[in-house]
């Protein structure tokens, strides 16, 4: 899967019903009907890079620390592309490394909304903390996981 820099005319891709702020931002399947839907906005300053893969959703590498070569990564999948999910995390990964050039990528990851592990350890991303009560969702805090990779070369 190739990602291409964000153009104003991918803005639908930037809204669904993910949770925000997520490294691997699925859709939910149980919505609420009156909830907005989470929003990420274009790139508007060096400490963060835009990219969308077309027709499937978008990655969002923020508060990249150009020093230290790391970034946290938001992920967001459209519902018709859940089946991309796996080639979109890889990509962004490879992306961030390659591209970027950075040394660490890491997300926030929320069990209780229940993505896949397995697509965030085949794209080469570790657990490496729980933290509890980090996030409001589903009207009770919930714990948050902290998935990260590092460049080793």
């Amino acid at each position: 899967m190739m990602l291409r820099g964000y153009r104003a005319g991918d803005l639908e891709l930037l809204s669904g019903t993910w949770l925000s702020g997520e490294l691997l931002g699925l859709p939910l399947p149980n919505w609420p009907v009156l909830a907005e839907p989470a929003t990420v906005g274009p790139p508007s300053d060096e400490t963060s890079e835009l990219c969308v893969a077309p027709g499937t959703g978008f990655v969002r590498y923020c508060d990249v620390d150009w020093v230290h070569r790391r970034a946290r990564l938001e992920i967001g999948v459209r519902r018709e592309a859940v089946d991309s999910a796996e080639l979109l995390i890889s990509a962004a990964v490879a992306y961030g490394f390659r591209t970027l050039s950075l040394r660490r990528v890491y997300g926030w990851v929320t069990p209780a909304t229940h993505p896949p592990p397995y697509l965030c350890e085949r794209a080469g991303l570790q657990r490496e903390a729980t933290i509890p009560s980090a996030v409001w969702f589903d009207g009770r805090p919930v714990p948050r996981e902290i998935w990260a990779a590092v460049r080793r070369d």
